[in-house]
């Protein structure tokens, strides 16, 4: 997963691919504050096509 100040076709985008470990340590930063359960997620990177 990645997380990025803004969409990559921008002159300038700020960010950092994230592996396994960092992304569950953001679930389970969501999980300890009851964040986990949404009516609707949007989502999507699409690098290079």
């Amino acid at each position: 997963s990645v997380q990025f100040s803004n969409h990559t076709g921008y002159p300038t985008f700020k960010g950092q691919i994230l592996n396994g470990e960092q992304l569950w340590d953001l679930v389970e930063g969501l999980e300890a504050n009851d964040l986990l359960y949404y009516t609707h997620l949007l989502t999507g990177y699409i690098g290079s096509v």
